[in-house]
């Protein structure tokens, strides 16, 4: 049964923007003094609209409520179209949509393997440098260093990639590797994070971008904040699977996460909060858990490669106008 919802503002937001990681934007016109609100599904001008109601009430509390709820109603009627259109596409889990994809071009490796951050820094270092990026995420990332940290890169000239995952406190002194912290301080290396707001993945990993400068020292990407830039900013984080289906909007199906798998997460969680010991080894972790870590760190890689190719030919369509 689908959601029933109290106003035409809730249903917009929670039933059709939420739903799918759109942003939108309420204002009262200046000049016609009617309640407007601009959607945007997509990157780019033909994938944005703003839908004009005929509401002119003021900017009061209450004024501004009833316009919201006008505009929004307005917006449901021009949308649907839209919807009914991206709702055509089937939903998947990630792992049922792109598990066979990184299963068969995403090489795994233990961070503290001989060789292993070796074979990472030669795939970086072929990468031209405007393109030299890695995905990374963390696991148990209430405590630093983090439970578990994984770094992914894509390698050049091939659909495939490299994944390291590393234990901190295996670690000797139990502390992150010198090849991870020489990784974190690189500024010629992106490193690609989808933290949001929170920024509690960087901030296990003594990254904190909000210091003056240390923005550009460490090179830090957020992919809520690159999608926000590029499509709009959203009331609450999009979410990892969202920001992918933004980053490949010609893909034949919408990524959503697994809500019912939480064995990964109650893991890492148990670990984090002194129920479960910590794993001295990276064989010591399930191998389904280290595949979960694993296709995270990939995963936040594809959606920067989305990104970074949509923004491209937004670019190129400006500068073919211009």
């Amino acid at each position: 049964m689908p959601p029933k919802f109290n106003s035409p503002k809730q249903a917009l937001e929670q039933g059709v923007c939420g739903q799918h990681g759109w942003s939108s934007r309420y204002f009262r016109d200046a000049s016609s003094g009617r309640w407007c609100v601009e959607v945007r599904w997509g990157v780019g001008d033909d994938k944005r609209h703003t839908f004009v109601s005929d509401d002119t009430s003021d900017e009061s509390i209450p004024g501004s409520k009833k316009g919201h709820a006008a505009a929004a109603a307005v917006a449901l009627e021009g949308l649907d179209a839209i919807v009914r259109s991206v709702n055509l596409k089937p939903l998947r889990t990630v792992e049922d949509a792109l598990g066979p994809r990184f299963g068969s071009t995403c090489e795994v490796l233990d961070g503290s393997a001989p060789g292993s951050w070796d074979r990472l820094w030669r795939c970086v270092s072929r990468c031209a440098p405007r393109a030299r990026a890695v995905g990374i995420d963390v696991e148990g990332n209430l405590q630093t260093p983090p439970v578990l940290v994984q770094v992914c890169v894509q390698i050049p000239d091939e659909e495939t990639s490299l994944c390291v995952l590393e234990l901190p406190r295996s670690n000797p002194g139990g502390n992150l590797s010198a090849d991870l912290r020489r990784l974190l301080r690189d500024a010629t290396v992106a490193k690609v994070f989808c933290d949001g707001t929170a920024g509690s993945d960087k901030r296990s990993l003594s990254v904190d971008v909000d210091l003056a400068g240390a923005g550009a020292q460490f090179a830090c990407h957020d992919l809520e904040h690159l999608a926000s830039d590029l499509a709009g900013a959203t009331s609450v984080p999009r979410g990892l699977a969202r920001i992918f289906n933004l980053a490949w909007p010609d893909s034949a199906f919408r990524a959503a996460k697994d809500n019912k798998d939480k064995k990964s997460v109650r893991y890492f969680v148990d670990i984090q909060d002194g129920r479960r010991a910590p794993p001295r080894a990276l064989a010591d972790v399930p191998a389904p858990i280290r595949r979960y870590a694993a296709m995270d760190a990939w995963l936040t890689m594809m959606a920067f490669e989305g990104l970074r190719r949509t923004r491209a030919r937004e670019e190129k369509k400006l500068s073919t106008v211009e």
